[in-house]
């Protein structure tokens, strides 16, 4: 029998959130979460706890939603989520090219890739651009076009195959088949864009638990993406070590911080006394210890990154922070360095269950023309890559 509703996980490394939607009647959804400690990172890759956690949850989402749940797709971000980006050159000799074309053109990259990346797996596979006789098109176009030469450019977007097997088979514990495991902070910079409409350049920067992303978009198209293995728990072990208190209340201090007006160059010499502390907290060296690690994961996101060619000056472009880990930034001023002083404005996006979750539900209802479906969705009326890329698999 058909399901007649979608459900979205996210997969995270303190949080697994789940979302699911009626296809017939998009206001009939339910959305939950719950804790859960997970380690994404190829190294000491650990998901056991999770079991349990998406049990409860499928079952709650059932009882709630009333629909049985065999079926899901999978949000995730990995601290080893990586992409490459291939240029494919092909011949036609003033010929019509057309989408069969196209597609041969695209199958022959993705060989490529799995034939030299034999231990990893596609997530994504983004078209970046058409060049057909030195004239870029950004979407292909609708009537065929005679020329010499076309040259493709595209995005792949990867991760390990350990990493996704042990995704497959920890849901089959619970009898859940997974239809596809997108990259989690890729889906939901696509859908918070439209929350950002007014600006052509866009870069979502995502500080997650033991990780931080970044996703840079121009005129709603990836142009770039990267992982590094930091984020918010660093933050948090960062105030545990330097004033010896406890975990939990290195956490409780962030969580207070995020609260106050107080700033990132505060010299008040104001002092935290809680009585959840273990001791007095200097603000001025609270700010310092933060802003040091902030500083350390803008440089390793930026590294690679020439935003001056990526993006251009800063007119319309603006940087968006994202993830629970930026939460402890959104009411203290953060001082850019001059090299990434490019853009015109800083948003701190406020995230929810909902929010995610409808951000994996929207990809996988959406037809997205600059988007290859690694695996093709199900739908009556399809799109180009619907029609024609099923024989990747």
């Amino acid at each position: 029998m058909k399901n007649n509703f979608n459900t979205s996980i996210d997969f995270g490394s303190s949080k697994i959130r789940l979302g699911i939607t009626d296809k017939k009647n998009l206001n009939k959804n339910f959305y939950t979460e719950k804790d859960c400690i997970s380690n994404l990172r190829i190294k000491d890759f650990n998901i056991i706890k999770s079991k349990e956690i998406v049990h409860d949850l499928i079952k709650k989402s059932e009882k709630e939603f009333g629909k049985h749940i065999d079926n899901i797709n999978l949000m995730v971000d990995t601290p080893d989520i990586f992409s490459i980006d291939l240029s494919i050159k092909k011949k036609f000799e003033k010929k019509k090219i057309n989408t069969e074309d196209i597609s041969h053109s695209i199958l022959e990259a993705k060989l490529l890739i799995q034939k030299n990346y034999k231990k990893k797996k596609i997530l994504h596979i983004i078209i970046q651009k058409y060049n057909i006789d030195e004239i870029d098109y950004y979407y292909l176009p609708e009537d065929k076009i005679e020329g010499d030469n076309l040259i493709l450019e595209i995005k792949f977007i990867c991760f390990d195959n350990l990493i996704h097997d042990n995704l497959i088979e920890n849901f089959k514990f619970n009898h859940i088949y997974i239809n596809q495991i997108c990259c989690s902070s890729y889906v939901k910079s696509l859908n918070y864009n439209n929350f950002f409409e007014n600006y052509k350049k866009k870069v979502f920067l995502d500080i997650g638990f033991k990780k931080s992303t970044i996703c840079v978009f121009y005129e709603d198209k990836l142009k770039f993406i990267n992982n590094v293995p930091v984020g918010g728990d660093h933050i948090t072990n960062d105030i545990a070590k330097i004033f010896k208190i406890k975990k939990e209340n290195s956490e409780n201090i962030k969580k207070k911080l995020n609260k106050s007006n107080s700033t990132f160059s505060d010299n008040s010499g104001e002092i935290l006394n809680k009585k959840n502390l273990d001791k007095e907290v200097s603000l001025e060296l609270l700010n310092k210890v933060i802003y040091a690690r902030i500083d350390e994961i803008l440089n390793l996101l930026f590294k690679d990154i020439n935003l001056l060619n990526l993006i251009g000056n800063k007119k319309n472009s603006i940087l968006i922070f994202t993830g629970q880990g930026s939460k402890i930034l959104n009411k203290n001023s953060i001082y850019l360095k001059q090299e990434f002083d490019y853009f015109s404005e800083i948003n701190f996006f406020e995230e929810s269950t909902k929010l995610i979750c409808e951000s994996g539900l929207n990809f996988i209802n959406s037809i997205n023309d600059s988007e290859v479906n690694v695996i093709p969705k199900k739908v009556k009326k399809t799109g180009f890559f619907e029609k024609l890329f099923h024989l990747f698999d």
